[in-house]
């Protein structure tokens, strides 16, 4: 799903809500949820220095803390290089 889809889809459910939701808001159905508990050290957006590469690591091995840009070509912002590359390709 691409963000433009993704707009699209929420632009629709403005006008027109999935049924689950208009039959829970009419309910009062999940507006009781619990609040989430902070730890004493934090607060909202804040992670301490040594909780980061634990986060990191819970999420993944893409998620590592190296560099982003290895291994990806450069920046081509030449458009008749751009033109002739994507012509070659056909």
């Amino acid at each position: 799903m691409t963000l433009f889809d993704f707009e699209e889809l929420t632009a629709y459910w403005v006008e027109h809500p999935p049924v689950h939701i208009l039959v829970g808001a009419y309910l009062g159905i999940g507006k009781q949820q619990p609040k989430r508990m902070l730890s004493a050290g934090a607060g909202p957006g804040r992670a301490s220095c040594t909780d980061i590469p634990g986060i990191l690591a819970e999420l993944g091995p893409g998620f590592g803390t190296g560099d982003i840009h290895a291994g990806l070509p450069g920046v081509v912002l030449d458009f008749a290089e751009l033109r002739s590359r994507a012509r070659s390709r056909d």
